[in-house]
């Protein structure tokens, strides 16, 4: 084995290792470390990159060529130490080095503050509230409009425009009566009350009918994106060419045998309820997941260390900053929600913590219970997301052991299944009782009120 680790000392979090690199190792990266600089260094005589070793060493000496070498392999030494050790740090470490020895082993010390263990409280048949799935009033019937909205059809009606109505328009728009081609267009169809078209149209063509004309003024900012409308007032002129009605379909069993793989309308509504149904069952369990990992963080005792909190906060900010649109910088966010990077920070800061206290208790479920994954599992994993996502199972499987991604999912999985323990050996009970004990429970402190009796099943409400 090329790196020995010996935790030498534990004291509130901190971790110190005592880490020996082997000779064999140490020879290797020493003539890695030499290859290098040949590869770069500039010598009379040679070519770049075909300098021979002997004359690197000789021109450098042994002390360039050593740092050389801890640059690039002290932290990979480091890497394999932490994996012998099996620790888990969450800051960079110190590292000491006396001396590197011309032979033998190479020594050095590393501390470093590791990720902590929630303790765990109660976790088997913990109570937590769980409501009925229940499907949003006027859902139903949502679904059923948006069906036949889709399978609407406009037809042309001889009267004036109103909110809704389709208008079929020629328009065009010109500076001192000559025409911009890129301010014009013909047979443009715009909703009325959809504000599609420049500001203030949609009251000139409200109540217009086909054949009327409407002229608008508009004049354009200096700073505006297109350069040919900067600055310029530009007179629009819009002719009415048809007005339009959207015409929907009658709600019977033709529209769904048109409209949906079932011959009835009685058939195509109960799919409908049912996938409301499943939806809020969904959302039901979910809220019930977020419930139980909560009682079981009220349960468990942990203490974030702050450098934890900062790095997820600064995960968020990274997150958020990769999502907004092209163009627009962090700075410009900021400056459009008028605050200041700080506040932001102090904003996430509780959910940030309540994330990784999460993080921390289950994986305490996992170590309590000897939750575990094999490789077999692992594979079997990635073979099943390669045939969702039609790749070849066995080129995922390499891809994901190449780029170190396969102890990652084992984890992930692990976690996983932690939590699905969790919900299975929680016992729902009503919100009803779920929020009378929470109104008699604070985090801080788990104590009746005085006088006061835990309504539970049986009891007169």
């Amino acid at each position: 084995m090329s790196i020995a680790a010996e935790i030498t000392s534990v004291e509130e979090g901190r971790v110190e290792l005592a880490v020996a690199v082997s000779e064999d190792a140490v020879e290797q990266a020493f003539e890695q470390a030499l290859k290098r600089l040949a590869r770069g260094v500039k010598v009379p005589g040679f070519r770049q990159g075909k300098v021979p070793t002997s004359v690197v060493m000789s021109r450098f000496g042994r002390p360039v060529v050593v740092q050389e070498m801890l640059k690039v392999s002290l932290a990979e030494w480091y890497k394999q130490a932490v994996v012998e050790a099996g620790i888990r740090p969450i800051d960079d470490p110190d590292l000491a080095l006396d001396d590197v020895p011309e032979t033998g082993e190479l020594r050095f010390r590393a501390a470093v503050q590791t990720r902590p263990k929630a303790t765990l409280g109660t976790i088997d048949g913990i109570e937590v509230g769980k409501e009925e799935p229940e499907i949003a009033e006027g859902a139903l019937d949502a679904e059923l409009e948006g069906l036949r909205m889709r399978g609407s059809r406009m037809a042309p009606v001889d009267r004036p425009a109103g909110e809704g109505d389709f208008l079929v328009v020629d328009f065009d728009g010109s500076v001192g009566g000559k025409r911009l081609a890129s301010a014009s267009a013909r047979d443009f169809v715009v909703e009325l009350g959809s504000e599609r078209l420049i500001a203030g149209f949609d009251e000139q063509l409200r109540g217009r009918s086909a054949g009327d004309s409407v002229t608008i003024e508009v004049t354009y900012a200096e700073d505006d994106s297109r350069q040919e409308l900067r600055g310029k007032t530009v007179e629009y002129t819009a002719v009415v060419k048809q007005v339009q009605e959207r015409v929907l379909p009658e709600l019977d069993d033709d529209f769904a045998a048109e409209n949906s793989e079932f011959d009835t309308l009685d058939e195509l509504t109960a799919d409908i309820n049912q996938r409301l149904l499943s939806a809020a069952q969904a959302q039901v369990d979910e809220m019930f997941r977020r419930r139980v990992l909560d009682a079981v963080v009220r349960e468990s005792t942990v203490e974030v260390p702050e450098i934890m909190i900062q790095r997820r906060i600064g995960t968020i900010l990274t997150q958020t900053a990769s999502t907004l649109p092209s163009g627009v910088t962090f700075e410009t966010y900021l400056r459009a929600t008028g605050r200041t990077i700080e506040q932001v920070a102090e904003e996430l800061r509780p959910d940030a913590e309540m994330a990784i206290r999460r993080e921390l208790a289950v994986e305490a479920v996992c170590e309590a219970e000897g939750i575990d994954v094999t490789d077999a599992e692992v594979e079997a994993q990635v073979r099943e997301d390669a045939e969702k996502v039609g790749r070849d199972a066995d080129e995922l499987v390499a891809e994901v052991i190449s780029e170190g991604a396969f102890e990652r999912l084992r984890e992930d999985l692990r976690l996983g299944r932690a939590v699905q323990f969790l919900i299975d050996t929680a016992v729902p009970i009503s919100m009803e009782q779920a929020e009378a004990r929470e109104r008699l429970w604070t985090p801080q402190e788990e104590k009746v009120v005085p006088d006061a009796k835990l309504w539970t099943p049986g009891d007169a409400k």
